[in-house]
């Protein structure tokens, strides 16, 4: 168990019957953390400022006292993260803090639900040239295409965005998209005249959870 120091109550010297103390025992989907796979928890209170607003599982592996606070209901924020610094669990819950005593309580925090969409990060170049800048092209904007027809017509318009969005060192992200394959194409125009179309959709395998880059070419119109 470790302590924390609430800094927007450092005046409070003593828990009288106005304030109380606050402590919280956590799982992480009925495991330990460690057993859960998290490395840091990470605390907020709404409109207070804790200090410090985290901890190793192995600093504190069963919850934190944090603090004295005036009676009253407040709300926490419980995150657990991984190694990697991913957030794999979360919880927000409002305690009701009890004058005069020691406000014990023992939270479950759930998994955070697996992310079952993918995304795009899409960049274009023009005339299948990767030096070809937008400016080159004379191009001002590219709408951007999903799952258009193998010619490049059809499909879903996925919004237009400045050219230099995606071209030639930047990506565009697209999401979501359902886990699968996917073809892209794009239209390259200036202000209201179209210049540039794909002939030859892009395209790439997505997983859900992940990002994955994709590069489509469009080609001059005759």
């Amino acid at each position: 168990m470790r302590r924390i120091l609430l800094l927007s109550l450092i005046g409070a010297a003593a828990c009288g019957p106005s304030s109380g103390e606050l402590v919280v025992d956590w799982t992480f989907d009925g495991l330990s953390c460690a057993e859960a796979g998290v490395d840091t928890i990470y605390m907020q209170v709404a409109n207070e400022v804790l200090s410090p607003d985290h901890f190793s599982c192995q600093e504190a592996p069963g919850g934190a006292g944090l603090g004295v606070y005036y009676a009253g209901d407040y709300q926490l924020t419980l995150q657990g993260a991984d190694a990697n610094g991913v957030i794999t669990h979360e919880l927000t819950q409002t305690l009701r803090v009890v004058g005069g005593r020691k406000n014990q309580f023992a939270l479950d925090v759930p998994r955070v639900a697996a992310t079952t969409t993918a995304s795009a990060n899409l960049n274009w170049i023009f005339d299948n040239d990767p030096n070809k800048t937008c400016a080159a092209a004379g191009v001002d904007q590219v709408t951007i295409i999903v799952d258009p027809d193998s010619n490049g017509s059809g499909g879903i318009n996925a919004g237009t965005v400045p050219c230099t969005a995606g071209n030639p060192s930047t990506r565009q992200p697209v999401a979501p998209l359902s886990p699968g394959t996917h073809t892209f194409a794009i239209l390259g125009s200036q202000g209201t005249t179209l210049m540039y179309r794909t002939h030859t959709p892009a395209s790439q395998f997505f997983a859900a959870g992940f990002s994955t880059n994709v590069t489509v070419s469009a080609e001059r119109l005759p």
